[in-house]
């Protein structure tokens, strides 16, 4: 998951998860928890001089604030999500679909999911990267053309969609 690098989340901002990523998140914010948990039962078993010394020579303190970030972000998205109704036929590329691909240099398999699920090694690849927009919509053995981010074109075949 990649849902660290998103800085910002618009208390109206809608995402569209896989069950599976729905879950992982649900597991993620769990674990998150219970480490903070540990962390400040450590901070509140120690007499006031130890803690204070604690938190300000140790990562506990650091810890703790990117804890709390994290929380705070996979809750929003949690809050803010819909699990992506997985259709048993695709006819179009849509979020959630998997998709077989053919360059010149190789068959690629991918799954379209919300940025937040993006994971190129894991072949799942965002909506919202050049070659998750060239595929929304589109059909079976359509052909579509991605530029790179320095400019060079890629042709890409669809092969199936499921």
């Amino acid at each position: 998951m990649n849902y660290k690098n998103i800085k910002y989340f618009p208390s109206n901002k809608h995402f569209h998860l896989t069950k599976t990523g729905l879950d992982n998140l649900r597991v993620q914010l769990n674990n998150l928890r219970k480490e903070q948990t540990a962390i400040c039962k450590r901070i509140l078993n120690m007499d006031i001089k130890d803690r204070e010394d604690f938190i300000s020579s140790t990562d506990a303190g650091r810890r703790l604030e990117v804890i709390e970030s994290e929380v705070y972000k996979v809750s929003n998205i949690l809050q803010h999500a819909d699990v992506l109704a997985i259709q048993k036929q695709h006819f179009n590329v849509e979020l959630g679909s998997t998709v077989f691909l053919e360059s010149d240099f190789h068959k690629v398999k991918y799954t379209l999911v919300n940025s937040v699920e993006a994971d190129p090694s894991a072949n799942k690849i965002s909506e919202d990267s050049p070659l998750g927009r060239a595929l929304l919509g589109k059909k079976e053995h359509s052909t579509i053309q991605v530029a790179s981010p320095r400019g060079k074109m890629f042709l890409y075949k669809i092969l199936a969609v499921k």
